[in-house]
């Protein structure tokens, strides 16, 4: 089976052919798909991903990749006015992809996300096996996207430096709506898609019926299989959580309960904070939110961390806690569940899906700080019942990530697209 994959991110290969350095983290698990199709009998793969570069494919370790074509460096007054324009996937890069398909032919089509211009393949292709996942759902972020923000708030940031150069959390809304709106085209114009929870199967079922939804979960990092919670600190509580560079993930909300948590008692307390890079405008707003919680003292400020870093960070931590305004299936959840720490996490979007509320963890409703501290001193209060929602969660999770059964899955999918290919292909030629 020749398969083709689109993905917006660049895999540690292509990274490497460019010179650039390595950035751990974001779509792992597509690198770890892709190490476990290489090695299946009769499967070839190449994996392409736009990048500045020369034309051609080359291979590496099993894996053949290509570099579609986006645009050189210019120069800095014309970067500001593109970050202005808000452009979306340059059309130079979707006419590539769509030449690759055509020059490779492959039997399957695997475009990694809907977030991403290269979904409009769908539409420029519509006689290919394509079939698309479902990761982030542009469409409900884009509302949650200023949750916990005051007016005020929001005014400061549109008269920051960063907004006047086109950067900054403002110009990233204003770019999202874009892409919110060229996903939903794309979900439109695809037949096929990939999913992993019960809410991402609503959203496309409200915007394309007709649509052919695949369950299939994702390949963890291996560290956190391997990893095994250690019953949380013996001097004080600490809460682990994560962020990111996009707003909407709930750490205002975390930061006001850790306050509360500290006003009934809990303390010595800790918060440690990973996936916010120092120094960005997102670390700012953070930072001025804790001063304003009066809780600052207590926030350690991770930045990126790689697998091997945010594994001891779960293994160590008391609680973790991931009070996001939305998501579908935070690879940070799963990771934290693989682990088998106690879990907090918000009622929204897929989450549902992926963790049992009062089985594998606790849930509550976004944006509700004393719900939030709430939850987290009855984990606090029964330790006992704390790690056997832990131990039920990692058991759980450790099936739901194996990494053969998602590929023999994977591959069951390619097989029924391909032929329903096939299919609509034998109709329209007996018409």
């Amino acid at each position: 089976m020749r398969v083709l994959w689109f993905t917006e991110w660049q895999p540690p290969a292509v990274r490497r052919h460019l010179g650039l350095d390595d950035l751990p983290g974001p779509q792992a698990w597509v690198d770890n798909l892709a190490a476990q199709l290489r090695d299946r009998p009769g499967v070839e793969l190449t994996i392409a991903a736009p990048g500045v570069a020369p034309p051609g494919i080359f291979e590496e370790g099993g894996v053949r990749y290509a570099v579609l074509p986006l645009p050189g460096q210019t120069s800095r007054l014309v970067r500001i006015t593109e970050n202005w324009r808000h452009r979306l996937t340059p059309p130079g890069t979707l006419r590539a992809a769509a030449s690759l398909v055509d020059r490779l032919r492959p039997d399957v089509v695997h475009v990694h996300g809907t977030e991403g211009g290269l979904g409009l393949l769908a539409g420029m292709l519509p006689d290919s096996p394509l079939v698309i996942s479902l990761q982030g759902i542009l469409q409900a972020y884009r509302r949650a996207y200023f949750s916990g923000r005051t007016a005020s708030e929001v005014a400061r940031l549109i008269a920051s430096a960063e907004f006047a150069k086109g950067r900054g959390v403002v110009h990233r809304y204003l770019l999202l709506r874009r892409q919110a709106r060229r996903e939903v085209r794309v979900m439109r114009e695809a037949r096929s898609f990939i999913g992993r929870t019960a809410w991402d199967r609503e959203v496309l079922a409200a915007v394309n019926p007709a649509a052919v939804y695949y369950h299939c979960d994702e390949i963890m990092r291996p560290q956190f299989a391997a990893s095994r919670w250690k019953g949380g600190g013996v001097a004080g509580t600490t809460i682990y959580s994560t962020s990111s560079a996009l707003m909407g993930k709930g750490t205002e909300c975390l930061l006001e309960a850790c306050a509360l948590l500290r006003s009934r008692g809990v303390d010595p307390l800790a918060l440690r904070v990973a996936g916010v890079h120092p120094g960005s405008e997102l670390d700012a707003i953070y930072r001025r939110a804790a001063r304003r919680h009066g809780v600052s003292a207590l926030v350690d400020w991770l930045g990126r961390l790689d697998a091997a870093a945010i594994a001891a960070e779960l293994a160590a931590a008391d609680v973790f806690a991931y009070p996001s305004f939305v998501d579908n299936s935070p690879n940070s959840l799963a990771e934290a569940m693989l682990v088998g720490v106690p879990i907090v996490a918000s009622r929204v979007g897929g989450i549902p899906t992926l963790l049992a509320d009062g089985e594998q963890g606790l849930l509550v409703a976004a944006g509700d700080a004393a719900a939030l501290a709430a939850a987290v001193e009855r984990l606090l209060a029964d330790r006992a019942a704390a790690a056997r929602l832990g131990a039920a969660a990692r058991a759980f999770a450790l099936a739901r990530h194996d990494p053969g059964r998602i590929t023999d899955r994977t591959l069951e999918i390619y097989e029924d697209v391909a032929g329903r290919t096939r299919r609509r292909g034998d109709r329209g030629a007996t018409r």
